[in-house]
């Protein structure tokens, strides 16, 4: 390969360009939009406010009714369009859209592992929104324009519930002991529970100054991890097939850290040990959630618990049972530390000591960081190793700009300064959300009606924003199919992005509160990765493989190189 290395998406879906039909249709979309942003002006809103904020506005329903007869006289071609009017599967009397997934399972079009693939398929088909019905579901909406996205996420600050996730709620609601009663969570919960924990929860955990301290205690388990990943080379230099446990083992240590401030000991790990037990226990529960959330969500109107639920209740049992006593060591540790005030507090500490906060709230936050802080960090990090070693130019510039920080510094602290130097790390790891996000995108039930595409949305529908389809758009991101950190660079080369084209970690009010933690574990790693080794990888094209938090479909042997 001559020039820029690069990778392209080898899936039928990679390239995924409008076409010139659907080029006109998100024309003609733009301008229904701005034209009824004009048109709710006139009926009394502030002349100042922005299009995202005026279409996010709630239509009573005269309004609506008004809008609709003001638009319909002058250009009946630009009024807003009905609900009945967005595309999408037929949906039929009590089955709604199951006919049209059947069909497409039948025919190979729909399968579990690249699920993803047929929904982005689908807005090929349909466009930039479309809908669908699933039975006992509120109705869903998909769309693919950033400036959709930006208006829900709008219409949505005050009030930001999130489609709920029924197994894991039905066994927390059946957890031993009525071990959750009461226990309000920032994870599942909606509305004013949701709000009053999170208000809680919020500062400690996405103020810089809570998480920066973790800094060196996280590179000593990273550096302690190359020198892991260097003792498990085997032939060559060549990773094992199974190196994406070993990434998990780091992602839990790297957790524990944060939650606990404990070493949890999952490097080098007992046979049996606790911290090998909740790596598995949270990779069944990650399955088994994936399954009856996702693929099969009928057992809700059976009379019995089917077996995989059954399976779901005691795994989460087992994993909330070895967590508490974690939680229940550190908190043993932290009384034989009262006494000194001159140190600083832990998050956990910080956690208990919040007025208004029960213990079991404190417990299910600890939970929350454990089940979504492992594998979406350590398959993020996996990712970017992948286009890491496809990309070789982008390895180097790496680390060049590693080696003009950390000068003379292989072993040596990291700290806050030299991390905020790192502007093309930081590029790296948006561009690897951009290419291989955590999940096909982030979704909202409307309390409001609200328009999106020129369409009028009613309040109770679920909208899901499709963060896949906005990071592969080559109108959205020129060269989409290859891996260009720099256009993420403060001078934007490549040209402007809009701020609600690609968001890993969500957005508005409820965009995900270990953020920060998860950014720090991967500038981290990548920093102390790209420093010792160069990584290469010699087989088929890694793609995504659909699951709760999209991972990567082939085993991870790299091969490494000692740079020094």
């Amino acid at each position: 390969m001559t020039g820029r290395a690069v990778t392209r998406r080898e899936n039928t879906f990679s390239e995924a360009r409008l076409t010139s039909a659907e080029k006109i249709k998100a024309n003609m979309y733009q301008t229904l939009n701005q034209s009824v942003a004009r048109r709710v002006i006139t009926l009394g809103s502030p002349q100042h406010l922005r299009l995202g904020q005026v279409l996010s506005m709630p239509l009573s329903h005269q309004q609506a009714q008004t809008a609709t007869t003001a638009a319909a006289a002058p250009a009946p071609q630009q009024a807003i369009k009905s609900w009945k009017e967005i595309p999408g599967p037929t949906d039929w009397p009590v089955l709604g859209a199951i006919p049209y997934f059947v069909q497409n399972v039948a025919t190979k079009k729909l399968e579990a592992k690249t699920a993803h693939e047929f929904f982005m398929k689908q807005s090929d088909i349909f466009g930039p929104i479309w809908k669908m019905k699933i039975p006992g579901d509120p109705p869903i909406v998909l769309v693919s324009r950033p400036e959709d996205c930006e208006i829900m996420t709008r219409a949505t600050m005050d009030n930001p519930q999130r489609p709920p996730m029924l197994s894991i709620e039905s066994v927390r609601k059946n957890a031993v002991d009525n071990y959750f009663e009461g226990a309000a969570s920032v994870f599942i919960s909606n509305g004013e529970e949701w709000q009053r924990v999170r208000s809680h929860f919020q500062t400690p955990m996405m103020k810089p100054s809570n998480i920066t301290p973790f800094i060196t205690a996280m590179d000593q388990v990273t550096l302690e991890f190359t020198d892991r990943m260097a003792a498990l080379q085997e032939e060559h230099g060549e990773l094992p097939s199974n190196f994406q446990n070993e990434l998990y083992k780091w992602g839990l240590e790297s957790v524990g850290l944060v939650a606990l401030n404990r070493r949890l000991g999952c490097l080098d790990p007992v046979p049996n040990s606790d911290a090998l037990s909740s790596i598995t226990l949270v990779n069944r529960i990650f399955s088994l959630v994936d399954y009856l959330d996702m693929k099969n969500r009928m057992w809700r109107f059976l009379p019995f618990r089917i077996k995989k639920l059954k399976e779901l209740q005691q795994v989460y049992d087992e994993f909330v049972r070895l967590t508490d006593r974690n939680i229940q060591d550190t908190e043993a540790s932290l009384m034989s530390k009262a006494k000194d005030t001159e140190r600083e507090l832990t998050l956990l500490e910080m956690f208990l000591l919040k007025p208004g906060v029960s213990r079991k709230e404190v417990v299910t936050m600890i939970l929350d960081m454990f089940f979504a802080g492992i594998d979406t960090t350590s398959h993020t990090v996996a990712f970017a190793m992948y286009l890491l070693a496809r990309n070789p130019e982008v390895q180097a510039r790496l680390q060049e700009e590693i080696d003009s920080v950390l000068v003379d510094n292989r072993r040596g602290e990291l700290t806050a300064h030299h991390l905020a130097q790192l502007s093309y790390l930081k590029a790296v790891v948006r561009e690897t959300f951009r290419f291989f996000p955590l999940g096909l995108g982030f979704a909202r039930t409307l309390d409001r009606d609200i328009v999106l595409c020129g369409y009028h949305v009613p309040k109770g529908t679920n909208v899901l924003a499709m963060n896949l389809s906005m990071g592969w758009d080559e109108s959205l991101f020129p060269r989409a199919g290859e891996f260009l950190p720099e256009r993420w660079l403060r001078h934007k080369p490549l040209g402007p992005i809009h701020p609600y084209a690609s968001l890993p970690f969500g957005a508005g009010t409820r965009m995900c509160i270990g953020r920060r933690i998860a950014e720090q574990e991967m500038y981290i790693f990548l920093t102390r990765v790209m420093q010792r080794f160069n990584v290469d990888y010699k087989y088929e094209n890694i793609n995504i493989e659909q699951r709760l938090v999209f991972m990567p479909s082939k085993p991870l042997r790299f091969n490494l190189t000692e740079r020094y």
